[in-house]
């Protein structure tokens, strides 16, 4: 029996840290550096695991590009007091958080700034971007 009960024990060792290394880090994608972008929502993901909301920009150059803004997941989003209609598709924002790895159009949410002045605050995990003005 006390085999059994060790290799019972084994694979559920072996198995928990498979689970839980599912979730990718904050580096796996973004980096330090902070940037603000303004454009206009083309699309709302409110749902887990993260809140995404898709915004065209136009760059230095005059031309359009797409940004995958991320935020925190909904519970804590909730928590902080965004709700589904906090951000809706055809709204104008400035949003400020750390840039995507390797160029890519990708941008961690800190701060987001409404056109009528009201901000959205981080969310209540505590997993705010790093240097971010007013966020830590």
């Amino acid at each position: 029996m006390m085999p059994r009960t060790l290799l019972i024990c084994a694979l559920a060792a072996l198995a928990g840290p498979t689970s839980s290394s599912a979730h990718h880090s904050f580096a796996a994608d973004f980096i330090q550096e902070v940037i603000t972008i303004e454009g206009v929502v083309r699309e709302v993901w409110f749902k887990s695991p993260h809140v995404r909301y898709y915004v065209e920009v136009t760059n230095e150059n005059g031309e359009v590009e797409l940004w995958d803004t991320r935020a925190g997941s909904t519970p804590n989003l909730i928590r902080s007091g965004w709700t589904r209609d906090s951000i809706q598709v055809g709204d104008q924002v400035t949003m400020t958080g750390n840039r995507g790895r390797d160029g890519r159009k990708l941008l961690n949410i800190g701060v987001v700034n409404m056109p009528d002045g009201k901000t959205l605050p981080p969310d209540a995990s505590g997993g705010t971007p790093t240097n971010v003005a007013g966020v830590n």
